[in-house]
């Protein structure tokens, strides 16, 4: 089982460029990004297959 809190800390601290989460994780990391205040932290794009990529959000929100 993937540890994604961990993976996800890689990518916004930049250790890894990019995050694959398969469709059957995909709804579970969803919620854990909404809890962690990650959301906006990060962009999902859909791929084929149910497959969605993550890459940190060059963009930082402001408010």
């Amino acid at each position: 089982m993937t540890d994604w809190e961990t993976t996800f800390q890689q990518l916004l601290e930049g250790q890894v460029e990019e995050v694959k989460v398969p469709k059957e994780d995909f709804l579970f990391v969803r919620t854990m990004l909404i809890e962690k205040g990650w959301l906006f932290e990060v962009v999902g794009e859909a791929k084929h297959g149910g497959i969605t990529i993550y890459r940190k959000n060059s963009i930082t929100p402001t408010s």
